[in-house]
């Protein structure tokens, strides 16, 4: 049986070897479902939060058309996360030289875009959209 500072340890071990787990699977976890937008509603999240002044579904503007997003992360499992990203986060350089300005003297950047402003589940059934104009 144990004793003192040998049981403690024990606890304090077993403990923290359940924190661990409990974060691994949380981390690992898959992302929210999207509500089942319907296409046209989706289209409509394009235009309410100011996509398509940079973005077309097949031409370039400041940024990449959609098709071409689509494209790109064709078969990639991540794609979804790396996209939700650069929206967050915004980006540069992925797609443009990050210094190349349009013709109007717009820089070539994807601003970052917070919930507020675009909501997680509207953000996501638009990525989902992108992503399937590949398939």
């Amino acid at each position: 049986m144990l004793r003192g500072a040998n049981r403690n340890l024990l606890v304090l071990a077993a403990v923290v070897l359940a924190l661990a787990a409990g974060a691994f699977f949380y981390l690992r976890r898959p992302p929210p479902p999207a509500l089942a937008f319907p296409p046209e509603k989706v289209k409509g999240f394009f235009h309410k939060y100011g996509c398509t002044n940079c973005h077309d579904t097949k031409n370039p503007l400041v940024g990449p058309p959609f098709a071409a997003i689509a494209e790109r992360y064709k078969g990639d499992p991540r794609a979804e996360e790396k996209l939700f990203k650069s929206v967050r986060e915004g980006s540069q350089g992925k797609w443009f030289n990050p210094n190349a300005v349009t013709i109007y003297g717009i820089r070539k950047v994807m601003p970052a875009q917070d919930r507020k402003r675009v909501p997680d589940l509207e953000l996501r059934a638009m990525i989902r959209w992108i992503l399937e104009q590949a398939r």
